[in-house]
């Protein structure tokens, strides 16, 4: 009798483990992106992930760019465009080096709670 009454809590338990490896949380995502992003050239960047949608240069040479990715098919849902998607603005130095990439919009992604974490991968 007892057995089965701590099923399911060993089933959820279980379940609760195998989710949090899947997953990464808003600071993980953040600390991912700034991990494979920030130090790097924007021209990399660029190279790598895709062309900005928004580009600002400033007076002394610093750039702050909007970047925006995610699937290229957007299939029919109840979730629109705008939640699936990432989008990051980075800031760069006169040199083109991204000092800073805080991510702006996040939608969930098909393996982690992070579309970012997905559409900017580690190379």
């Amino acid at each position: 009798m007892k057995l089965r009454s701590l099923l399911p809590l060993a089933f959820a338990s279980a379940l609760a483990g195998c989710q949090s490896v899947l997953h990464v949380n808003d600071e993980d995502a953040q600390a991912i992106v700034n991990q494979r992003v920030v130090g790097t050239s924007i021209g990399d960047f660029i190279t790598r992930y895709g062309a900005p949608v928004m580009r600002d240069e400033a007076r002394d040479g610093s750039l702050t760019i909007l970047w925006e990715g995610g699937p290229p098919k957007v299939g029919p849902g109840p979730r629109g465009l705008e939640e699936r998607i990432c989008r990051v603005r980075l800031s760069t130095d006169r040199n083109g080096r991204i000092l800073a990439a805080p991510i702006v919009r996040d939608g969930p992604g098909q393996r982690h709670l992070s579309l970012c974490v997905e559409v900017l991968p580690a190379t």
